[in-house]
């Protein structure tokens, strides 16, 4: 399998935080729409039964730069009485990660991110009357303005060819990601994809999206976790469209193993959503693409 780095420019604010698992979701809508049911289904056979996955994709990171890893401080080299500045120091650069050099962590502004979240004031319609209730009824939605991103791709050319998925990424990014995109909401342009070379062996590991560590035989784990509570979108929006919650390991775990283990990915494919019938096949993106790091020291 061969990674990818994905350089975005978010051309609308965004209604949705960009997450390996949504993001995942939608490209399989994407290839619905452009390469067909039947393409879909015969990726997703596969996926379905534990074998190699056709597609990992990480979570959107500030542009050149990845998180830091989530273990204790003894680990990263940190000292204890700075422990609120290094709350806050949560950046690195790939190569730094891959050094084990986690003292050069940036804070947020530090990096030139410009990401700001904010609340859109809405009014609810009844679109059979095209009035709002009892009068007025205000909601409100949150809105995300990104900088400039890099999402991480890790792609099995053997099951879908890179010219196919560079077309399904940008239907993608014309269709918009998460919620609201039929109004407009996240919207971007593709700058440049780019493979990238990373070793895969280590006895440590770090994750770029929500994972389920579900199975793996591993010495030790850190993690914060993240509830996912989903819903279908697209044609499958509209009935039973609340998927069932899920527990997964956040972005930026750390899994450690006893002996020198090779790994571009980790985690499964996870199943059994929805009480519908209809939904039964669909899948959530329980895999992580993970990079190595340094071996961690006990000392």
């Amino acid at each position: 399998m061969k990674l990818y780095r994905v350089s975005i420019t978010p051309t609308s604010d965004f209604a949705t935080k960009l997450k390996g698992d949504t993001l995942f979701g939608q490209f399989c809508w994407a290839i619905y729409y452009l390469l067909g049911k039947d393409r879909l289904e015969e990726l997703l056979k596969d996926y379905r039964e534990q074998r190699e996955p056709f597609l990992v994709v990480s979570d959107g990171f500030t542009q050149g730069y990845l998180p830091k890893p989530k273990m204790p401080s003894r680990f990263l080299n940190e000292k204890s009485e700075d422990k609120k500045i290094n709350r806050k120091k949560i950046w690195l650069t790939l190569n730094d990660l891959l050094k084990g050099e986690y003292a050069k962590a940036k804070q947020e502004k530090e990096i030139g991110s410009r990401d700001k979240q904010d609340m859109s004031l809405h009014n609810s319609l009844n679109y059979k009357t095209f009035h709002t209730g009892n009068g007025f009824d205000p909601y409100a939605l949150e809105v995300i303005s990104l900088s400039k991103k890099d999402i991480y791709f890790l792609l099995d050319e053997n099951q879908l060819l890179f010219n196919e998925f560079k077309e399904v990424l940008t239907l993608l990014s014309d269709m918009g990601y998460g919620k609201k995109s039929t109004i407009g909401k996240g919207r971007f342009e593709i700058d440049k994809i780019e493979e990238v070379s990373v070793e895969s062996s280590s006895k440590a590991f770090m994750t770029l999206s929500p994972f389920t560590p579900s199975g793996i035989k591993c010495k030790e784990i850190y993690y914060d976790p993240f509830t996912r509570s989903g819903k279908f979108g697209a044609n499958r929006a509209y009935k039973s469209a609340f998927k069932k919650p899920l527990l997964l390991a956040d972005v930026a775990s750390v899994i450690e193993f006893d002996s020198i283990e090779s790994h571009q990915y980790l985690g499964s494919a996870i199943s059994g959503l929805s009480d519908n019938p209809k939904y039964k096949d669909t899948v959530h993106q329980g895999y992580s693409i993970v990079l190595p790091l340094k071996e961690l020291n006990y000392d």
